[in-house]
């Protein structure tokens, strides 16, 4: 009865959150002829959270991306970022994240977390360095989360090597998430 009980224990603090996508985002700047900086963010993502309240390793991260919201402030570039010598859009409509570990980070409110990160159907492990930036009550009386996830990437990696050269390889990605809490995990 014992095990039971802290099995069912253990079941009710891993809880489960989806972003938001409304007020979440994944930004990137990259280096354009080795001092201006090009700007841009993708808006049209989704993605869940499991978090374990007793374990963080229980934890577990997912998101989907969708390339064709991307927006660098400039229409025709834009356009260049979702043809085939970049994203391929039309081919590879989405940038998919899955996590494979999560766990504690450099500071007492940080967590690092290793996953596959996939772009045109090349799949990468990387890491994530990850903030909790607050957990509180929305308006509607609703518990949400917010955290910061910060990495870089080599676009070349992930066969994006469009303007080689003119554009720099190292992509610094800084992704803000507001999670909503749905329940606890079945």
């Amino acid at each position: 009865m014992k095990a039971q009980q802290q099995k069912v224990s253990a079941t009710t603090n891993r809880t489960v959150w989806r972003l938001d996508s409304s007020h979440s985002s994944v930004e990137f700047t990259v280096k354009k002829l080795f001092f201006l900086t090009v700007t841009g963010r993708i808006t049209d993502l989704e993605g869940t959270i499991v978090l374990d309240e007793n374990s963080i390793d229980g934890s577990s991260a997912n998101s989907t991306l969708r390339v064709k919201s991307i927006d660098t402030g400039n229409k025709q570039r834009d356009a260049q970022l979702k043809a085939s010598s970049f994203f391929d859009v039309a081919k590879y409509p989405e940038i998919e994240f899955e996590s494979s570990e999560v766990g504690p980070g450099r500071d007492r409110d940080m967590l690092s977390i290793s996953g596959v990160l996939t772009i045109k159907d090349i799949s990468k492990e990387i890491q994530l360095d990850v903030t909790e930036v607050d957990r509180s009550k929305a308006p509607g009386g609703g518990e949400v989360i917010y955290y910061v996830a910060m990495t870089n990437l080599n676009r070349y990696d992930f066969g994006v090597s469009g303007w080689r050269g003119l554009i720099g390889g190292t992509v610094k990605v800084v992704i803000n998430v507001q999670a909503n809490r749905e329940g606890i995990e079945d």
